[in-house]
């Protein structure tokens, strides 16, 4: 199996306001001058910063020396594209395997620029990056998952020797990489990138001991049953790593967050059980008259869980604030260790509900206006049906009257048959109605191409929902087992829970609990496992 990021190859052009050299300038730490734009680009502080490791420009065999120079090939690139759309650049990024250093992550990056200078007879400015501290969503990386990444920068021009009107030889930036501006044409050879790139991924990881097991291809390529994460756009992942979320960033974090989550609330769980073991285990020593040993001694001093006092809500407390706050006002401070302990506990499995909750109201919203959508679309659909059967009537109308025309008036109609008279060799009245058949059979196209459109967009609506639909079965069955947890380890928090839930996330807890919490044991009985245990009003 591999679990890795994969490159990504990105176009600059003119109609996004790129710059060639402003582009350049960035990637490789430098400050270069743009003589179309007339301005300075400046961005050694990222090389100052150690954001950028190594820079270097690298070109065929024979260039010349200014193909080599940064300002001079993207100012000569910036003077070549003439058109207000023009493609000025591509941007090649690779990720670096974790666990390569400086030095090996600087060789592999110029192996490959070294690769696309040659296959493509162009320059490629590569430079080296130091990855960010924090992730797309604002999270802190570890150390050992800071690693880094390169750009590598090329024209989307060869380069190539050219005579001018005297004869004389030069070199120049020539045509156009015409295979890399179609997507078809260009897969063949972006997968051949890939490849080269998983290759020397593969030969550098396995010369410096770490695990050689990277593929260019796919999860689904591979056979994986995993879903990538969702693309997160550049100004959002700026957005979330100054701690302003953006839409996308959340439905990433939608998916991401609940799986954490559920990881901490198993923590809990596991540690909770072994707690009670160990327990049950010092109990039946003392039972026996053995002292416990000091390796099996209690972390909780009971098999019940201790008691955390409970408030009304505070009337102050906002219905817009989160869920864990709204439930952390009905709690009062703890002053044993044992309550503090429990305290905790319970704060991180409502957190853990908050996030999974959040998910699933987030999905049914959006099931919710998919449906809308589907329903409008569903009704124009109808409507233009219901034009297009009135419109093929009239063209059967407008078709008998063409027809009763021409039977009414035999002579003249084999007249215009025979010797082209009138109007587009009919006489003018048959014309007409031909005209108007011609007209009618045309709206009713016209409609039936409206309709076809109508049922590809219900279609894809269709598509849409299901996914969405499995997408909320999956975030039910997290808050479930979330729910789960809580009702496992104290039941006695799940009323409290559900008096400072709003009406929407009310009605999806409600739907999550497990049945098990309408019948819990009362703290009083002496043996859990033993005594009958007694009902109580459903907290439903």
């Amino acid at each position: 199996m591999s679990l890795h990021a994969r490159p990504h190859l990105e176009t600059h052009t003119r109609r996004k306001h790129h710059s060639a050299v402003r582009g350049a300038a960035y990637r490789l730490g430098l400050r270069l001058y743009d003589e179309r734009a007339k301005q300075w680009c400046d961005f050694r502080k990222r090389k100052i910063g150690e954001e950028i490791v190594r820079s270097l420009t690298v070109a065929p065999v024979g260039a010349p020396a200014w193909a080599t120079d940064p300002e001079q090939l993207w100012n000569r690139v910036e003077w070549a594209e003439n058109r207000a759309d023009s493609q000025l650049a591509r941007d090649y990024r690779i990720p670096i395997p974790l666990g390569l250093g400086e030095k090996e992550a600087g060789d592999l990056a110029e192996e490959m620029a070294r690769f696309i200078a040659e296959e493509l007879t162009t320059a490629v400015s590569m430079g080296l990056h130091r990855d960010g501290a924090v992730d797309s969503l604002g999270e802190l990386k570890a150390t050992e998952k800071r690693g880094y990444h390169a750009h590598l920068y090329f024209p989307t021009r060869r380069l190539e020797e050219m005579e001018d009107d005297e004869g004389t030889s030069t070199w120049g930036l020539g045509d156009k990489l015409d295979m890399l501006s179609n997507k078809r044409t260009s897969a063949v050879f972006v997968e051949q990138l890939n490849a080269k790139w998983a290759e020397l991924a593969n030969t550098f990881t396995a010369a410096n001991n770490l695990p050689a097991d990277y593929d260019h291809k796919s999860y689904v390529r591979q056979g994986l049953p995993i879903e990538p994460r969702r693309t997160i756009s550049r100004a959002a992942v700026a957005m979330q790593r100054k701690q302003f979320f953006a839409r996308n960033g959340d439905a990433q974090r939608d998916i991401v967050v609940p799986s954490e989550a559920f990881n901490a609330v198993h923590a809990i769980v596991l540690e909770v059980q072994h707690e009670r073991a160990v327990a049950d285990v010092a109990r039946e020593a003392a039972t026996a008259g053995e002292p416990p040993t000091p390796a099996l001694e209690p972390v909780v001093a009971s098999s019940q869980p201790p008691e955390v006092s409970i408030r009304p809500p505070s009337w102050s407390t906002s219905s817009s604030a989160s869920l864990s706050a709204r439930f952390r006002a009905t709690l009062a401070t703890p002053t044993t260790p044992e309550a503090q302990e429990a305290f905790v506990r319970v704060l991180k499995i409502v957190h853990a509900i908050e996030r999974a909750l959040s998910a699933l109201v987030a999905l049914t919203r959006k099931l919710r206006d998919l449906v809308e959508h589907k329903d409008r679309r569903m009704a124009a659909k109808l409507d233009v049906t219901y034009q297009l059967d009135e419109a093929r009537a009239r063209r059967a109308s407008a078709d008998q009257k063409a027809k009763r025309w021409e039977r009414d008036h035999p002579l003249r109609a084999a007249a215009a048959k025979a010797f082209k008279t009138g109007e587009g060799g009919k006489p003018s009245a048959w014309q007409t109605l031909i005209n108007e058949v011609q007209a009618r059979h045309r709206h009713v196209q016209s409609l039936k191409a409206t309709v076809r459109s109508h049922q590809a967009s219900l279609d894809v609506f269709g598509e849409q929902e299901a996914a969405l639909e499995g997408q909320q079965a999956e975030a039910k069955q997290r808050l479930h087992g979330v729910l789960g947890s809580l009702v496992t380890l104290t039941p006695e928090f799940v009323e409290p829970l559900l008096t400072v839930t709003n009406e929407v996330e009310r009605g999806l807890v409600e739907g999550a609990l497990p049945e098990r919490a309408q019948i819990p044991i009362q703290p009083s009985d002496p043996e859990p496992d033993t005594a009958t245990p007694r009902l109580r009003p459903s907290i439903r």
